[in-house]
């Protein structure tokens, strides 16, 4: 395994926008007088399951490494006047996934973000080998140096997500910031917005078929031909290696913009994000 360092230039650019749009608020009721909560749930790991799925349509999702085979959560719930409704964690399996899904009492996910009833953000502890599919309504997902695939959806929330395996991430108008780590995985990579900004590092590396196309800007930092379309958009194509993975970038009118992995040297481990 390599490590990889991220351009410095592109490092001090992005990482500055996506602190911004990380740093945007939420909106929520006031929660002056909101009861506060902290939770630690343990949750066990069949033997053959593969993959963890965590529906939070109330908060974020930061997920963490951890060596033990099973799934750990340290949530900071905000339970709002005047009801205070009840928070649980509710699990189910299905074939290889083990489901968590955050329930609150009495209301429905898709209610109106300014009148949440709760806030709940959480932390979670889980294998680096398992896949992921997270999701939210309007909250951050951060799930980075992972070695098995991350899917992430959340509708206005950004999304970061590093991988050495398949990324399928999509947010409606958040930012995403994707850092394909592999050389190669099976299936497609997809990175989707409509309004949203995507950043992508690509690892020229590996065998990677690469294709970038929104109705707005798209820019590269390495060199990368941007071709204009007859709609005012723009797309970009490559191939690198035996271009067997394929890596696709799409918005339908927000600005993508593509930068390149750098090697260096030998390494057992994930490399450390920048931030």
């Amino acid at each position: 395994m390599h490590a990889i360092l991220l351009l410095r230039r592109f490092a001090a650019v992005a990482l500055a926008a996506f602190v911004t749009s990380c740093t945007a608020p939420v909106p929520t009721m006031d929660s002056s007088n909101a009861r506060i909560d902290r939770v630690d749930k343990e949750f066990d790991i069949a033997p053959d399951i593969t993959r963890i799925a965590i529906d939070n349509p109330w908060g974020e999702i930061n997920v963490r490494g951890r060596d033990e085979r099973d799934v750990g959560i340290h949530a900071v719930i905000q339970r709002m006047p005047p009801t205070f409704p009840k928070v649980e964690f509710r699990t189910r399996r299905e074939r290889d996934t083990l489901h968590i899904d955050v329930v609150v009492a009495g209301a429905t996910a898709n209610a109106d973000p300014s009148a949440a009833p709760v806030r709940a953000d959480l932390a979670v502890y889980v294998p680096g080998d398992l896949a992921l599919a997270l999701s939210t309504r309007n909250g951050l997902i951060s799930a980075k140096r992972r070695g098995g695939e991350v899917e992430a959806r959340s509708d206005s929330g950004a999304i970061d997500a590093s991988s050495l395996g398949r990324l399928d991430l999509e947010s409606r108008s958040g930012q995403i910031r994707a850092i394909a780590i592999g050389k190669r995985w099976p299936g497609a990579s997809e990175i989707v917005t409509e309004t949203g900004r995507i950043v992508l590092l690509v690892p020229t590396f590996g065998d990677i078929a690469l294709e970038a196309r929104t109705g707005g800007k798209l820019s590269t930092g390495f060199g990368l031909s941007v071709h204009p379309l007859p709609n005012g958009g723009n797309e970009a194509h490559a191939r690198y290696g035996a271009g067997t993975s394929q890596l696709r970038a799409r918005s339908t009118n927000g600005e993508i913009v593509l930068e390149q992995l750098v090697l260096l040297g030998d390494d057992k481990t994930l490399p450390e994000d920048d931030d």
